[in-house]
């Protein structure tokens, strides 16, 4: 069908970490959020979708930051 949207696929992966996996779905939540960005016409839903956007940019930075933090070597 020509009208289908964008989806989302979830796959389990057995190999990644918590964090690993809340990156990566914050990312592909960012990635949809700006493919959305140009369907949208109204000046209440450009506004609302440029929140989110900055919203989901800021969870991707935040899990980036914790996820550098995880990877590094623990001194004792």
């Amino acid at each position: 069908m020509a009208l289908e949207g964008p989806r989302v696929v979830y796959t389990r992966m057995e190999d990644e970490t918590s964090l690993a996996r809340a990156l990566r779905l914050a990312r592909e939540v960012e990635e949809l959020l700006e493919e959305g960005s140009s369907t949208n016409a109204s000046d209440t839903s450009v506004h609302s979708n440029r929140i989110a956007r900055a919203m989901a940019a800021g969870l991707v930075d935040e899990l980036q930051t914790l996820d550098r933090n995880d990877r590094k070597p623990k001194l004792c």
